[in-house]
C-alpha cells in the first residue's frame, strides 16, 4: 500500500492557480522539509500535517490524501 497527497495537490492548483508552494509553505507554516514531503509524496508524515492541511484549507482526509493498492 502507498499513500499520496495527489488529491490535495489537485485541489490546490485547481482552486488557486496563482498561488505558489511557497504562498503553501507560508500558509501552513510547514518547514520547506514538510512541505516538500507534501508535494513530492515523500511518507512517513505525521498526522498532524494532515489535520494541518484539513484546516488551513477547509478539507476533509479524503480529499487531503489517499490509499493508492499496489499492484
Amino acid at each position: 500500500m502507498a499513500l499520496t497527497f495527489e488529491p490535495f495537490r489537485v485541489w490546490f492548483v485547481k482552486h488557486h492557480p496563482t498561488r505558489r508552494k511557497m504562498d503553501f509553505q507560508k500558509e501552513t507554516q510547514f518547514s520547506p522539509q514538510t512541505a516538500a514531503k507534501v508535494w513530492e509524496d515523500r511518507f512517513p508524515v505525521r498526522s498532524d500535517v494532515i489535520d494541518r492541511l484539513c484546516e488551513t484549507y477547509d478539507l476533509e482526509v479524503h480529499e487531503v490524501i489517499k490509499r493508492i493498492p499496489n499492484t
